[in-house]
C-alpha cells in the first residue's frame, strides 16, 4: 500500500512507522518547509516531496494520506482526501466546528475509502488493562467516569516570526479526545449533552494567549451517567494525564504524569482491596526498536490497525462515528462556556 504524509513536525515519526512496515511503501511527503522536507528524503530516501497538499493528492500512486498537519485543516483535508479516492489516517481532532464534522460525515457516508482518526490512548497499556477489565465485568456498569489533559504548549504558540500559531487561540476543549477516547472505546457509550466552564489565570503571565487558560466540561452520558473532562494548554505544571472509571462493581484510576500511560489502580468484583499494577505495550515485532517518537508503540498499533482495516474491508478501531463520537463533546462544550446553558451533543449517525 502506497502512503504519503502530510505534516512533518509532527508527522515525521509517522513517516518512519510507515517506511519501516513491511506492508506499506512511504513513496510522498508533504510540508510546507523544504527543510523538513529534505530531512525526510534523507533519512528515510522518500521519492516524492511536495510543498502543495493539492500536488499530494493529484500524486495517483498514493493509495492512503496520513494527515498530521494542523487541527484546523484536518477537516479540509480529509474530506479532499477522500474525494480524491485516498484512504486517510487522520491525527487528532477529527474536526473543530460542527458543520465539518457534517461535511465529513456525508462525504465518507458516499465513500467506500477507510477513514480512522489516529488517537492513540485507546492503545496505551493501562488504557487497555482498563479495557480488559471492563469486558470481564469486573468493574460492573460505569456511571461516573474522569480526564484530565494538561499540556503546556507555550513553545508552540508562536511561529519564529512571533506571530501566533493556531494554537495560541485553540480552545482547550476543542481537543478532547485524549480524555474522551478511552471511556468511549471501552464502553461504546455517548455523551448526549454538555455544561462547561472555563478559567484563567493573571493575563500578564499569559504573553499574548487568546484563550481560557482551563476549561472543564461536565457531560450527560447516554446510559445515565456522568463524565468529566478538564482541559488546559497553558499551567504551570508539567504534562499530566489522567483517567478515572466508577463502576458499581469496581473502579480503576491510571496513574498520574509519566506513569498514566503504564500504572494503574483498581478495583474489582465488588472486593475494595486496591490492586497497583504497571502494565506493558504489547511486543511488536513488526517494527524495529526507537521507532513512534513521543507516542511510541501506539503509533504503531494505529498503523497496523489502519492497514488491516483496508486489507480485510474492516472498520478501523476509531472510525469516523466513533472519532466524532469522541471530537464533537469538546465543540458542544465550547459552546456551552459561551451560553452558559447545557448544549446537546449530536449523534453523527442521524447525519447520514
Amino acid at each position: 500500500m502506497n502512503v504519503g504524509v502530510a505534516g512533518l513536525r509532527f508527522g515525521m515519526s509517522w513517516a518512519q512507522i510507515f517506511d519501516a512496515y513491511d506492508e506499506t511503501d512511504l513513496i510522498a511527503v508533504c510540508d510546507l518547509d523544504g527543510e523538513k522536507r529534505d530531512r525526510a528524503r534523507e533519512q528515510l530516501g522518500v521519492e516524492s516531496h511536495y510543498e502543495s497538499f493539492d500536488d499530494l493528492l493529484d500524486d495517483d500512486r498514493i493509495d492512503s494520506i496520513a494527515i498530521f498537519t494542523p487541527a484546523p485543516l484536518h477537516a479540509e483535508q480529509s474530506i479532499r482526501s477522500i474525494q480524491a479516492g485516498k484512504h486517510v489516517l487522520c491525527a487528532v481532532p477529527a474536526v473543530l466546528q460542527m458543520d465539518e464534522a457534517r461535511s465529513l460525515v456525508e462525504v465518507v457516508s458516499r465513500s467506500d475509502r477507510v477513514y480512522m482518526m489516529a488517537e492513540n490512548w485507546v492503545y496505551e497499556p493501562a488504557l487497555v488493562r482498563a479495557q480488559e477489565l471492563y469486558e470481564e465485568g469486573a468493574l460492573g456498569q460505569i456511571y461516573y467516569a474522569e480526564a484530565e489533559y494538561y499540556h503546556g504548549v507555550e513553545a508552540l504558540r508562536r511561529h519564529p516570526d512571533g506571530s501566533p500559531t493556531w494554537r495560541n487561540s485553540l480552545h482547550p476543549l476543542l481537543y478532547p479526545t485524549h480524555g474522551t477516547s478511552p471511556y468511549l472505546h471501552m464502553t461504546r457509550d455517548s455523551f448526549t449533552e454538555a455544561m462547561a466552564f472555563a478559567a484563567s489565570g493573571r493575563a500578564e503571565f499569559a504573553d499574548g494567549y487568546e484563550t481560557d487558560w482551563i476549561q472543564t466540561a461536565m457531560f450527560r452520558t447516554e446510559s445515565g451517567g456522568l463524565f468529566r473532562l478538564s482541559n488546559s494548554f497553558q499551567n504551570v505544571q508539567r504534562m499530566s494525564h489522567f483517567l478515572s472509571f466508577h463502576g458499581d462493581e469496581g473502579s480503576f484510576e491510571t496513574g498520574r504524569f509519566s506513569e498514566a500511560r503504564t500504572v494503574c489502580h483498581y478495583s474489582r468484583g465488588g472486593d475494595k482491596e486496591l490492586i497497583r499494577e504497571v502494565c506493558e505495550h504489547t511486543d511488536l515485532p513488526q517494527f524495529g526498536d526507537g521507532l513512534g517518537r513521543g507516542h511510541g508503540k501506539t503509533s504503531m498499533q494505529i498503523v497496523l490497525n489502519f492497514v488491516s482495516s483496508i486489507r480485510t474491508g474492516t472498520q478501523p478501531s476509531v472510525d469516523l462515528m466513533l472519532a466524532l463520537d469522541m471530537t464533537l463533546p469538546g465543540i458542544a462544550g465550547v459552546q456551552s462556556v459561551h451560553s452558559g446553558n447545557w448544549e446537546t451533543v449530536p449523534d453523527p449517525r442521524t447525519w447520514v
